[in-house]
């Protein structure tokens, strides 16, 4: 069974809200996600409910019904999966253990292996099927985050930021100056340097989430061939309408390679892709037409 990094818990920089009353309530509110996000998909709880999935599974085919945070990350992870045409995928848990540990690849089943009634929150898994949701249950934290806090202060920005994913809510003049200011906390911070003008344009054409992915490794594979992606990306940025979008388009490119460019922009998404040519020191980067400040490609 893979080992995905569990959902991060908020820190200071997690939630960037207009007003030091309102940061306060936005970091409750980040906590309380955390929370709840945790016990439906932590890998290293044994209590919560993925673990318990994928232990089930193991052995048998699982027929339950599953808790309401759960049930909306597996939808989102559905949708993310028929966004990309099965570039990304939820069942590859088996898939990525294996790319980690040097063993053969092995393709993933695939969602053909899940069935999800959404209303009723009830989940079919066949038998043998390890889920691995770390990565999209960080984009649905950060669009949750943002969308309770939108709706419960009402022209009121925020900035939402889980793993390297960002939300953003609120008035657009005001949430591009949130998103422009750089992170103080422990890590990179998950956002380009993107100024309040860069990210008024993307907000200006309906992009509400970021995700910013630098060289996978052997943390995502192909789930048609099981084996690690060879990206030529060393880093890959992608605005869409909102972060579970943005992380789809944006690990999808590491998967696809060259052609990720061309695919973003047609899946109505702006992106930003750097990398290194094969046998150069020189670097390249590409951005899709819509991306703030595209001046096409350029060296470095």
């Amino acid at each position: 069974m893979s080992t995905p990094t569990p959902p991060g818990a908020p820190s200071r920089d997690t939630v960037r809200a207009p007003a030091p009353d309102l940061q306060e309530e936005a970091r409750r509110l980040a906590e309380r996600v955390h929370r709840e996000v945790s016990a439906a998909v932590a890998p290293e709880r044994i209590d919560s409910e993925l673990s318990l999935l994928n232990r089930f599974a193991e052995h048998e085919d699982v027929d339950v019904v599953v808790g309401p945070v759960l049930a909306q990350i597996l939808a989102a992870a559905l949708r993310a999966t028929r966004l990309t045409s099965g570039l990304v995928d939820p069942t590859t848990g088996d898939a990525a253990w294996r790319a980690q540990d040097g063993l053969p690849a092995r393709p993933a089943p695939g969602i053909a292996h899940l069935d999800l009634d959404l209303p009723a929150r009830r989940l079919r898994m066949r038998r043998g099927t390890v889920l691995d949701l770390a990565e999209v249950a960080d984009a649905w934290a950060a669009d949750r985050t943002a969308r309770i806090f939108a709706e419960t202060f009402p022209g009121h920005g925020l900035v939402a930021r889980t793993g390297a994913v960002l939300a953003v809510a609120g008035p657009p003049a005001e949430a591009a100056a949130l998103a422009a200011t750089p992170g103080t906390g422990p890590g990179p911070a998950p956002d380009p340097a993107l100024g309040a003008a860069a990210w008024a344009g993307l907000l200006a054409a309906g992009h509400r989430g970021l995700a910013v992915l630098p060289r996978p490794g052997s943390t995502l594979v192909n789930p048609v061939t099981g084996a690690a992606a060879e990206s030529p990306w060393d880093r890959v940025v992608v605005a869409a309408r909102n972060a579970v979008e943005a992380q789809a388009y944006a690990r999808a490119a590491h998967v696809l390679g060259g052609d990720a460019p061309g695919w973003v922009a047609a899946c109505g998404a702006e992106g930003e892709f750097t990398g290194s040519r094969p046998g150069s020191t020189l670097r390249r980067r590409l951005r899709t037409p819509g991306w703030p400040g595209r001046t096409g490609h350029a060296a470095a």
